[in-house]
């Protein structure tokens, strides 16, 4: 019998920019007892594992904290660094949730300038304009929702924004995905950075609290034209022989949760198969319109 020795974890040390870096050398006390020195000593170490007690000292630090210490300007700076930092680590270090975690206690005095924080640097995220990036924008935007208070608050403080991203990502990296027919590999990555999205997307409906709201749901808003555009590309993937299946029938559920959102009462559904932004439905394979529209009307 062979034991197979199981996979370890691999937690990447985090890292800042040489700007941050100098931010924290500069706002570091002499005592290295301040928010500013630990994270200082935080980066500084190259093993990832280190850095996790560093991670969990941050609240208990700031906890001693008194509530003036909100307008400090270094754990302003500090706060901003932290946002750079958790959107900087890929989805699987393990290091994202404990700093997810960690954060989730911070004292409730230090909300307001950590969700402008993180807000600020998720805009920031959602600006670039490199197709291959878009990726790691929209697993911090998947990071964000699970679980992770300051990214609830900051995603659907940018809620508009972050439909507008996955809308325009979508289709460019189907577009792309176009270009390189016949290239496996870079298809492969491309039609999986594609269903990540469409996952992302339908995450983002069942976990964002903006969305729920009524105000949203007023035909000709930027969200709601958003949310339109997103339903039109899914409708357009359902008929799209050349992707994925497992592509293809996460679209469905898209639509679905897209649908049961921006429709209410339901008694309006039936007449959606006439609004010009869904016509591309009647493009399905009719077995899918049918599992479709018996989901939506049961």
């Amino acid at each position: 019998m062979v034991i197979k020795k199981k996979k370890e974890t691999q937690v990447t040390a985090l890292t800042i920019c040489h700007q941050d870096l100098e931010t924290l050398r500069s706002l570091a006390d002499a005592e290295e007892k301040n928010l500013a020195s630990l994270l200082l000593h935080c980066v500084q170490l190259t093993d990832g594992v280190s850095q996790i007690p560093y991670v969990k000292q941050i609240v208990p630090l700031l906890e001693k904290a008194d509530k003036n210490a909100t307008c400090d300007p270094t754990i302003r700076s500090c706060l901003d660094i932290l946002a750079g930092i958790y959107l900087s680590l890929s989805l699987k270090n393990p290091l994202k949730k404990v700093l997810a975690s960690s954060l989730n206690c911070l004292p409730e005095f230090f909300l307001t300038e950590a969700i402008q924080s993180f807000t600020s640097r998720l805009q920031e995220e959602l600006n670039t304009t490199d197709l291959y990036s878009y990726r790691k924008v929209i697993d911090n935007i998947s990071s964000c929702l699970e679980n992770f208070k300051l990214g609830i608050t900051s995603v659907n403080n940018l809620l508009k924004n972050v439909l507008h991203f996955l809308q325009k990502s979508l289709i460019e990296i189907s577009e792309e995905n176009r270009k390189f027919a016949g290239n496996h590999i870079v298809q492969t990555q491309l039609m999986n950075d594609l269903l990540v999205g469409i996952r992302v997307s339908v995450l983002l409906v069942q976990k964002a609290p903006g969305l729920q709201r009524i105000h949203l749901k007023i035909s000709g808003s930027p969200t709601w034209q958003s949310m339109c555009g997103l339903l039109s590309i899914f409708t357009k993937f359902l008929s799209d022989d050349d992707l994925l299946q497992t592509i293809q029938s996460t679209s469905g559920l898209a639509v679905i949760l897209f649908i049961k959102v921006m429709f209410h009462p339901e008694e309006k559904i039936p007449d959606l198969q006439f609004a010009s932004p869904f016509s591309g439905l009647h493009k399905c394979p009719r077995v899918v319109f049918e599992q479709l529209w018996e989901s939506l009307l049961c």
